[in-house]
Parts: structure tokens; C-alpha cells; sequence
């Protein structure tokens, strides 16, 4: 099992970071692995929902994801299976004392070593996990700035 966990704060107010991260269609602006995305079950982002996610890069894949704790603005998580693979994922939105948004993410990869291509399936979730949270920060604060959505 592999470990994992990424925090970024940004100066959006928790609302404004959720609506951001919650909305599926601006992933493709965070990270470019995305094709399409869809929730076959249930209503967004409510427990017991399934979403199915078409991963394009660096190998095609089809994740399926099982929302299992849904706290609109302040926690979600969810369990993804795919190729063999298994993580489980939580996701915190936490008010920063100075202000705007901690945004804290941490979760489990089982089972561990496996290599997609060159890199390990670790290796691949930690350049993503940077890469997709650090574009999504960038556009929180934006939005932040621009729309009033800091606290």
C-alpha cells in the first residue's frame, strides 16, 4: 500500500474552491489526462454515486469512482478502481486562519510497485496530484480575484 497526501491554500473562500473542484468539466483545465466524464449512478457528488472517468495519458484507462462521504464545501471522499488498482481518496476544504482556503488531500494506493509504462503507478500519482492541484489553486485564486470569492 502507498501513501499519499498534497495540501495547497488558496485565497478562495471554501464555497468557491468546492464549486471549483466539484465542477468535472474544469478538469480538463487542471490536468489534460481527462477524455469524458460521466456519473452513471446517482446524482453528483452525493454518497453512493458513481462517476466513470476517461483517463486519455500516458495510458487510456477507465476509472470508476464510488462517492462514499460527501460534505458539500468541506470534505469528500471517494474509491477509485481501475487496471488493477485501487485508491481510496479523501479530500478536506479547511478555512485558513489568515484567509482563503486549505485544501488538503490524502488517500491510499493499493496494490503498490505496479508500472504503467515506464513509472510506477506512485510515481504517476504524485506528478499528477502536483500538477492538477497547483492548476486548480491557480484558478481558485483567479476566480478569487476576480469574482469576490476570497474570504
Amino acid at each position: 500500500m502507498h501513501r499519499f497526501h498534497y495540501k495547497v491554500r488558496t485565497k478562495a473562500n471554501p464555497t468557491t474552491a468546492w464549486r471549483l473542484y466539484s465542477n468535472w468539466n474544469l478538469w480538463r483545465n487542471f490536468a489534460n489526462i481527462y477524455g469524458e466524464v460521466i456519473w452513471p449512478e446517482g446524482k453528483p457528488w452525493e454518497v453512493g454515486s458513481k462517476m466513470e472517468i476517461e483517463i486519455l495519458r500516458p495510458a487510456p484507462a477507465k476509472v470508476s469512482r464510488l462517492i462514499i462521504w460527501s460534505e458539500p464545501g468541506r470534505q469528500l471522499g471517494w474509491i477509485d478502481r481501475a487496471q488493477g488498482m485501487t485508491l481510496s481518496q479523501w479530500v478536506d476544504f479547511e478555512p485558513h486562519p489568515a484567509g482563503g482556503t486549505l485544501v488538503h488531500v490524502w488517500g491510499e494506493l493499493t496494490p503498490s510497485g505496479l508500472k504503467l509504462g515506464e513509472r510506477t503507478a506512485e510515481q504517476l500519482l504524485a506528478e499528477y496530484t502536483e500538477t492538477w492541484h497547483e492548476n486548480y489553486r491557480v484558478a481558485c485564486d483567479k476566480q478569487a480575484e476576480t469574482c469576490g470569492g476570497a474570504s
